[in-house]
């Protein structure tokens, strides 16, 4: 996808990544191995694979969580922002005694910034997903969708040159997942970050993103990226178009070919 005149920005880099963890014995348990990777700036990239192959994993070693035994992994370009990366979670992990503006501005808080533009970022970040008018609000008076809502504003209010979202849909609806995946669009096409998102819907996963590879393992390694050649903005793009259906295709034989081993 090409740059945006005058907006830079950061493009990810893993070259032959292996991360071990232990087993709850002595010994270590490979969960990564010598996966290489090109994540490229200002693109939508979904990882997809078997249950239990290394996704979530990978995004934890992207967000600086876990640290890789071997390989590296390079940010490449100038960051605009003062984060490098935000995770978005499967669950919104909201502080049920905290209200929702709070919850979605907490990395703006323990920061230097000062207080008016922390109540600025909140709002903005808020409005962006719908979220308008329930700052005051506490977690447990929200919908599930609502929640998922707050936890993505508060990724978007951290202000990351990166973005990363392990499964954030799953535990929604047909129709909260439709409108989400509209939302998300919606916010890309304002403000085109670099977003790398873990998924196990592979329509999900092709009519989101320009990219899609998909992981073998355990121990995860790349088996295949398949690129979507669908224009944005994508609104209420359907599965009957013929890119999206020959992408949605390719990514099924590879995952076909990953649970070969």
């Amino acid at each position: 996808m090409p740059e945006a005149p005058g907006r830079p920005a950061v493009q990810v880099q893993l070259t032959a990544v292996t991360y071990r963890y232990r087993d709850g014995s002595a010994s270590e348990a490979e969960a990564i191995k010598d996966l290489d990777l090109v994540i490229e700036s200002r693109s939508v990239h979904a990882i997809v694979g078997p249950t239990g192959c290394g996704k979530s994993t990978l995004l934890r070693v992207l967000a600086g969580l876990a640290e890789p035994q071997s390989g590296s992994i390079d940010f490449r370009g100038r960051q605009m922002r003062p984060n490098r990366t935000a995770l978005v979670f499967q669950d919104p992990t909201l502080i049920p005694w905290w209200s929702v503006g709070r919850n979605i501005g907490i990395g703006v808080e323990f920061s230097a910034k000062r207080r008016s533009l922390y109540r600025k970022i909140r709002s903005f970040s808020a409005d962006r997903v719908g979220l308008k008018g329930m700052l005051d609000r506490m977690p447990g008076s929200l919908s599930a969708g609502q929640q998922t809502r707050a936890g993505m504003s508060r990724a978007f209010a951290h202000d990351a040159d990166v973005m990363l979202l392990d499964e954030p849909f799953v535990h929604l609806d047909a129709l909260t997942r439709r409108r989400l995946r509209e939302e998300f669009e919606t916010a890309w096409q304002i403000e085109p970050r670099t977003y790398v998102f873990v998924t196990h819907d592979v329509e999900e996963a092709v009519l989101l993103s320009d990219r899609v590879t998909v992981l073998a393992g355990p121990p995860a390694w790349v088996l295949e990226t398949v690129e979507v050649p669908m224009a944005r903005p994508r609104p209420r793009r359907d599965t009957t178009d013929p890119a999206c259906r020959s992408a949605i295709a390719a990514v099924w034989d590879a995952l076909e070919r990953s649970s070969l081993g």
